[in-house]
């Protein structure tokens, strides 16, 4: 290799060590240009749970569930529990007034959480903990779905009663 040509490999191998750790990262949110799509998902930033579409045993409903992402996969939480998807063209994503929802092919929405205010750059992250929180442009949670729970009680999910 010729003296001159050192500096230009170096930076090439620096350039691809960051792309290959850029494609590697896991993606644990969801924004209004960045929705998923079935069969897609996102994973907690260290791995410990899955946000996607699933289909329970061998029905064609798929729903949107947390699951741990491991060999068991067992579901700690679903969204769409009372209105499944009828086939895999759901998506999931952040919609004009910033509630997460799911939709259906038909852009139909399935569910949604519920947020009582317009939130602008409003943002979904899935925890470490299981948790899908939703975030206003200054990072306040608006929502979160330990405050919605199914049939799975977590560690740091708060116990609360609607009065």
């Amino acid at each position: 290799m010729e003296p001159g040509n050192s500096g230009v490999s170096v930076a090439l191998i620096v350039l691809l060590f960051f792309v290959c750790l850029d494609f590697g990262a896991a993606v644990d949110t969801i924004t209004a240009s960045r929705a998923i799509r079935d069969p897609e998902s996102i994973i907690s930033s260290g791995n410990a749970f899955k946000l996607g579409f699933i289909s329970p045993g061998n029905s064609s409903n798929r729903y949107v569930g947390i699951w741990y992402n491991d060999a068991s996969e067992d579901v700690i939480w679903v969204a769409n529990r009372n209105k499944p998807l009828n086939g895999a063209s759901g998506v999931v994503t952040i919609s004009d007034d910033g509630r997460l929802v799911v939709l259906n092919e038909q852009r139909e929405i399935l569910w949604s959480s519920n947020v009582s205010n317009s939130v602008a750059n409003a943002s979904a992250q899935l925890l470490d903990s299981g948790n899908l929180v939703l975030y206003d442009n200054n990072n306040g949670s608006v929502w979160e779905s330990f405050d919605e729970p199914t049939n799975t009680f977590m560690r740091r999910m708060k116990l609360t009663t609607n009065v």
